[in-house]
C-alpha cells in the first residue's frame, strides 16, 4: 500500500492519494454491490407494498421509500410500466419528494445515536451507515489484518458522525482511514493512538483532533527546518482534513491572509504567503486532504503554539439529479430536469471498449458550469441491467466540449458483457454546487 503526495510550497495543500491494492479495490466493489442489492431488493418490497389491500400499509411502504433517500430514484420504476393506478400515483408523488430533496444537501454534520451493551462492531458499523448516509467499508483483511467483531458497550448519543466513528473505533481498538481509494472511510487493523508498554507514548504527544461541522482536523505533524544555505529556519504544520464522505466535496480552499498564529508569549507567528498556492482539487476516491503550512520558525524561548487558527471554504456539489436511461444503444435522447438536461448522444463499440457520449446543458455558465470547466466533479455512471446489477465505469473519460453552457463527455467502459441494448445508463450530475465555511482552531500545541 502506497501513498503519493503533491506538495506545493509555502501555504498549500498536499493532496494524499492512495493506491490500493488490486484485491482489496475488487473486494470493495464486491461489498458495494451486496449493499446495492440489498438496497435494491428493499425498493422492490416497498414498492410493491404501495397499492396493498390496507391504506397504512400503502402509508408506511411510501414513508419508507421517501425516507431512503434519493440515492434509490435510479431503482424506482417507470410509472408507464405500472398497471396500478394507485401504485403509479404514490410513485409520483414519492419522485417528486425525493426529487426536491435532491435540491438540499445537509452542510452541518449528521447526528447519530449508538446506545447499548454487547453491541458488535459490525452492527455499530451497519448502524452509523444507516443513520448518516456516509459509506464505511472494512479494510482489515484486504490489508492483512486480524479481523475481529468485539462486543462494545457505547453511549452515544445524537453526536456528530466524525466523532461518534473515532470513538467505535477507540472502544474497538481499531484504526480509520480516509484513504481507501472508492470514496468511503475504511476500518484498518491497526488501533487508534494505541499506547503499547514497549513504546509509551509520551504524553506531550497526545493526538490533537478537532471537529467542525462534517469536517475532522487532525493535527499530524509539526516540524522545524533548518535551512544552512539560505541562513534560515522555518516551520511546517501538516494538518490531515477529513470530511463525511455523503458531501463529496470538490476544491478545498485555504484563507491565507485570516490565518492566525501566536506563541505561548502571545508573539504572532507570521506565515510565508509569497508565491504559493492555497487551494487544491479535491479527488472523489479519497475523503480526506493534507493541509501543509509553512510559517516563520518561532522564537526559541517559545514553548508552544499557543493558537492556531484556520479559515477555509470548501466547495461540493448539491442538488444531485438523476438521469435514466432506457437503453444504452439509443441515440440523442434527451431527458430534462429543471433547468438541467442530459443527452445520450450515442455508444460507439471500439472492440473491448464502448465510448458513451453524453451532453450536459445547464443554464447560462453559472459556477456549476465553471466548476465543470475547472475539471472540479466527476459525474457518476453507471450501466444496469433489467435486473437491477451493475457494471460500473471502468475507463475514464475524455472532455469533448465546453462552451455556451454545455459540456460533452465520452465516457470509456471496457470488457462489458453483453451489448448496449442489455443495459440502461444511470448518470448523476449536481444542478449547482455550493460553497460552505470550515472554520477551526488548535490551542497550546507543543513545540518540537
Amino acid at each position: 500500500m502506497r501513498r503519493r503526495w503533491f506538495a506545493n510550497p509555502g501555504i498549500g495543500l498536499l493532496f494524499c492519494a492512495i493506491v490500493p491494492a488490486l484485491y482489496a479495490a475488487a473486494d470493495a466493489r464486491a461489498q458495494t454491490a451486496a449493499a446495492d442489492a440489498a438496497l435494491r431488493d428493499r425498493v422492490v418490497q416497498l414498492v410493491d407494498r404501495l397499492d396493498a389491500p390496507k391504506a397504512d400499509a400503502r402509508d408506511a411502504a411510501m414513508a419508507s421509500l421517501i425516507k431512503l433517500g434519493p440515492r434509490v430514484l435510479p431503482l424506482l420504476p417507470d410509472t408507464a410500466t405500472v398497471k396500478s393506478d394507485e401504485r403509479k400515483q404514490r410513485l409520483e408523488k414519492i419522485r417528486a419528494e425525493l426529487r426536491k430533496a435532491q435540491d438540499e444537501v445537509n452542510t452541518g454534520a449528521t447526528k447519530v445515536t449508538l446506545s447499548g451493551k454487547g453491541i458488535r462492531l459490525s452492527e455499530a458499523i451497519q448502524q452509523l451507515q444507516k443513520q448518516s448516509g456516509n459509506a464505511i467499508t472494512d479494510v482489515r483483511e484486504q490489508l492483512g489484518a486480524e479481523v475481529t467483531n468485539p462486543a462494545l458497550d457505547l453511549e452515544i448519543r445524537d453526536v456528530p458522525f466524525l466523532d461518534a466513528l473515532d470513538r467505535v473505533a477507540k472502544e474497538a481498538q481499531v484504526g480509520i482511514t480516509f484513504f481507501t481509494g472508492d470514496g468511503s472511510i475504511g476500518i484498518q487493523g491497526t488501533a487508534m493512538y494505541e499506547d503499547k508498554p514497549e513504546t509509551p507514548r509520551d504524553p506531550k504527544m497526545k493526538p490533537l483532533i478537532q471537529y467542525s461541522g462534517p469536517f475532522r482536523i487532525e493535527l499530524k505533524q509539526f516540524g522545524l527546518a533548518r535551512d544552512f544555505e539560505a541562513g534560515t529556519t522555518v516551520a511546517n504544520l501538516q494538518l490531515e482534513v477529513g470530511w463525511e464522505p455523503r458531501l463529496r466535496p470538490m476544491l478545498l480552499k485555504l484563507k491565507a491572509d485570516e490565518l492566525k498564529v501566536l506563541d505561548d508569549r502571545k508573539k504572532e507567528v507570521k506565515p510565508q504567503v509569497a508565491e504559493e498556492s492555497d487551494q487544491v482539487v479535491v479527488r472523489p476516491e479519497n475523503t480526506a486532504a493534507q493541509v501543509n503550512i509553512n510559517l516563520d520558525a518561532p522564537e526559541r524561548a517559545a514553548q508552544k503554539i499557543a493558537l492556531l487558527k484556520v479559515k477555509a471554504e470548501v466547495t461540493i456539489p448539491a442538488g444531485i439529479k438523476v438521469f435514466k436511461f432506457p437503453s444504452l444503444a439509443q441515440q440523442d435522447v434527451n431527458i430534462k430536469q429543471g433547468d438541467v438536461s442530459v443527452t445520450l448522444q450515442g455508444t460507439e463499440i471500439d472492440e473491448q471498449v464502448w465510448k458513451v457520449n453524453v451532453l450536459l446543458d445547464y443554464p447560462g455558465e453559472g459556477p456549476a458550469f465553471e466548476s465543470y470547466q475547472q475539471g472540479l466533479f466527476n459525474n457518476r455512471l453507471w450501466l444496469q441491467r433489467a435486473d437491477g446489477s451493475r457494471f460500473e465505469h471502468n475507463g475514464g473519460f475524455n472532455n469533448t466540449r465546453s462552451d455556451g453552457g454545455k459540456l460533452g463527455f465520452e465516457y470509456l467502459f471496457v470488457d462489458a458483457p453483453g451489448k448496449p441494448a442489455d443495459y440502461q445508463l444511470i448518470y448523476e450530475t449536481p444542478s449547482k454546487v455550493i460553497t460552505i465555511p470550515l472554520e477551526f482552531e488548535f490551542k497550546d500545541v507543543p513545540l518540537p
